[in-house]
């Protein structure tokens, strides 16, 4: 009984070998083939392990390079888009300084900088997701929106400035063209100033209400701004004379003409010849007497000479 127990715990495997001539016998202890199949299974499991790691390793080098590769391309684009964010601000810059001198001449206040810096919070690109990106870039980003955001604000601003500035502008546009505002000549020089002198005949202290330019007879006169001629006549000790209602209380007057261009109920431009320099009147020469008048009180001429031009 004790040997046909040890027999059963010894089992086998029998491989049998068959070819034309004979068949043999092959026994394995299972043992035996146990180890094999665990050896075969570790075999095939390295050579799966090794393929799987050496195609993921070509895969994740691959995707290394693929995301260094974009990241040198956020870093371009970022670095380029910081660089047109400056340009335009500096453009921008330029605008908002013009705006100011555009509101001095049309005598309007400057924009409030409390209100230039109003409405710029939120953000411009809110479909943009940043989660994903890296705390630099991130944070890059987020101040190029902000700068977006505050030029946005600051062009909206001056385009409303612009449209009050052209309404305003428009408004005055009669007005400024009839202050007279150029010389009524182009060569000459002044001669007798406004305001108190020597009478040249009597030597009587008076107050002479223009100024006198001398320059040559024949030389072109000129309106120096648009308006309506109220009359074109001979008149007194002024000889041929021209005066010029501009509007707005403005009206000047162009004295001792040797002739007319223009005459009463005609329409004038600023620049227009209006007649020539002569002698006429009560005139010790030729030269054009010049006045300006604002309500029909009499004003220092040189003061509405607006060019460059010195007499």
């Amino acid at each position: 009984m004790a040997s046909h127990s040890k027999k059963n715990h010894h089992k086998r495997f029998l491989i049998f070998y068959e070819n034309a001539s004979e068949m043999r016998e092959t026994v394995i202890p299972i043992r035996r083939m146990i180890q094999l199949v665990c050896l075969v299974f570790l075999v095939l499991s390295l050579t799966i392990y090794g393929t799987a790691q050496y195609f993921a390793g070509i895969y994740y080098d691959e995707k290394i390079k693929a995301v260094t590769a974009n990241n040198d391309d956020l870093d371009a684009i970022l670095s380029e888009m910081q660089t047109r964010i400056s340009t335009l601000k500096n453009q921008i810059d330029v605008i908002v300084e013009k705006d100011k001198a555009l509101r001095l001449y049309a005598n309007l206040p400057e924009i409030d900088q409390d209100i230039r810096k109003m409405g710029m919070g939120g953000r411009v690109t809110r479909e943009l997701n940043l989660n994903n990106l890296e705390d630099d870039k991130k944070a890059a980003f987020e101040t190029m929106d902000l700068n977006l955001k505050a030029l946005s604000q600051t062009v909206k601003l001056e385009l409303m400035s612009y449209e009050a500035l052209f309404e305003t502008l428009q408004a005055q546009k009669d007005r400024l063209e009839s202050i007279p505002s150029i010389s009524p000549t182009k060569i000459g020089y002044v001669s007798s100033h406004y305001g108190y002198r020597r009478d040249p005949f009597n030597g009587e202290r008076t107050f002479h209400q223009g100024i006198d330019i001398a320059c040559k007879s024949g030389t072109h006169t000129y309106a120096t701004a648009g308006g309506r001629v109220v009359y074109a006549r001979y008149n007194g000790g002024y000889g041929y004379t021209v005066k010029i209602e501009h509007g707005y209380g403005y009206s000047t007057i162009y004295a001792h003409l040797s002739r007319m261009n223009v005459q009463k109920g005609q329409t004038v431009r600023r620049g227009e010849l209006i007649g020539y320099v002569g002698n006429s009147g009560r005139s010790t020469g030729p030269h054009l007497h010049y006045e300006v008048r604002y309500n029909n009180n009499p004003m220092n001429p040189i003061e509405y000479i607006w060019t460059d031009e010195s007499l």
